[in-house]
């Protein structure tokens, strides 16, 4: 069983890169795709992104589990149909659960929607860490050249992106789900895993763990991988 990493619409694959690096020291493979920028994508989008994600894995010597973060969570269900059945699992990363027929907006609150659109320029919502006080992304990522990696893959969001309705998927009966909280700010998205029945873990540190408590975020998704009935390595 492999790993797949998926990153935020909103980031790049530089926010796994310490996670990747403690399952490859644990002996287990993981591959990180990167989604395509999105204003080069033509509509529908989210089938187009799960095409072109499930495109750079398939070939590799699967079964996957797919762990996907933030925002990464609504496009979960088109990559899993692109995948022609070697996705087993989907672990939820402080990520937005499937949401067919809403739109990110309204995944998001009333006022974080409002002060994007309000920011909108030609069509694009500004950078992610533009989204927050100065400095906010700073303080939850290391010092150093990850920092300096995670900065540079950050764009201009397509509101065309923010305002598509996520699809409505047949899913098959055979994948599993579970949910690793990491931050409180994701506590009403765990709630909500828990409601559809997935196994769900909680981690008291911040919505970037991944980059600075790489054990710990290994650990919790390893453990839900066996919650769910897999062996990762």
């Amino acid at each position: 069983m492999r790993f797949v990493l998926l990153h935020s619409p909103l980031t790049g694959p530089s926010v796994w890169t310490p996670v990747a690096i403690e399952l490859a020291r644990r002996g287990i493979d993981a591959t990180r795709p990167v989604i395509p920028p999105l204003g080069e994508i033509d509509a529908p989008l989210y089938a187009n992104v799960g095409h072109a994600v499930a495109a750079q894995f398939l070939g590799q010597g699967g079964p996957f589990v797919l762990a996907v973060h933030s925002g990464a969570g609504g496009i979960a269900p088109a990559v899993v149909a692109a995948a022609a059945g070697q996705i087993k699992a989907v672990l939820y990363v402080d990520a937005i659960p499937p949401h067919p027929g809403r739109n990110w907006f309204e995944t998001a609150s009333d006022a974080l929607g409002d002060s994007l659109k309000a920011k909108a320029v030609g069509g694009m919502v500004p950078a992610w860490d533009e989204w927050f006080p100065p400095d906010a992304l700073a303080s939850l990522t290391p010092e150093g050249a990850l920092r300096e990696a995670i900065l540079t893959e950050l764009a201009p969001t397509p509101l065309a992106w923010l305002e598509e309705a996520a699809p409505d998927i047949d899913l098959p009966s055979d994948v599993g789900w579970g949910f690793l909280r990491l931050s409180k700010a994701y506590e009403r998205e765990a709630g909500e895993a828990r409601r559809l029945g997935w196994p769900t873990l909680r981690r008291d540190l911040h919505h970037l763990a991944m980059t600075t408590h790489p054990e710990e975020v290994t650990a919790g998704m390893l453990a839900l991988t066996r919650l769910l009935g897999l062996k990762a390595a």
